[in-house]
């Protein structure tokens, strides 16, 4: 799926972000506050607004110079499109859901890349950066037999595949004393998934 808009797999572009803004909010907004929130142009909020309110998803009125609308709540469809626009924010929930079952626990994960910066489309990867528990691995197999099933089920769930960054924790100290550029990106862009936070992690072993 699309990790930056995953809802446009079956919405028009900007259709999303317009009916995100919506849901977000009880208050009625004018097209322009609609646009802004939603990050897209004027017109395209315009062009959405008109093709929800044609099928009622939308209550929009004229005053004055400016169009008025909000979410229909009680349309049939309104349930579903809120869980539809919710798809990223449902994608972390597996993804924290996924580690957090694991039988061998993470140090730390978290989603780093482009899924996490916001930037990704459906070809990209979810890189996730996990970090081995402090105590050594007694058995290593189910270690990669965990990262391996858990690929699989969020490849079945996303249609995107999982990059795992997979060091341990002394790794993680030689990348920081090499001030590796990688390092900088995951303070920037890192998503928090499980186990200790990243800074804290990082400050621990600076």
């Amino acid at each position: 799926m699309d990790v930056t808009e995953p809802a446009n797999a079956v919405l028009p572009p900007g259709t999303a972000a317009v009916l995100r803004a919506l849901a977000g909010t009880e208050a009625v907004l004018t097209v322009r506050q609609l646009a802004r929130v939603a990050g897209v142009s004027h017109n395209r909020a315009g062009q959405v607004v008109q093709r929800l309110t044609e099928h009622g998803l939308v209550l929009a009125e004229r005053a004055g110079p400016s169009m008025l609308c909000r979410l229909n709540r009680q349309h049939l469809a309104a349930d579903a499109v809120i869980e539809l626009v919710r798809l990223r924010a449902r994608m972390l929930e597996l993804l924290r859901h996924e580690i957090a079952s694991w039988p061998v626990a993470v140090e730390h994960a978290s989603l780093f890349g482009s899924a996490a910066r916001g930037d990704g489309d459906t070809s990209s990867d979810l890189d996730i950066l996990v970090v081995q528990p402090t105590q050594s691995i007694a058995d290593g197999i189910e270690w990669e037999e965990q990262l391996f099933a858990s690929g699989r089920r969020i490849h079945a769930a996303t249609g995107n595949h999982v990059a795992w960054f997979d060091i341990s924790r002394d790794d993680l100290r030689r990348s920081v004393q090499a001030s590796e550029s990688i390092i900088d990106e995951w303070r920037r862009d890192a998503i928090h998934l499980a186990g200790t936070e990243l800074r804290r992690l990082l400050g621990t072993i600076s």
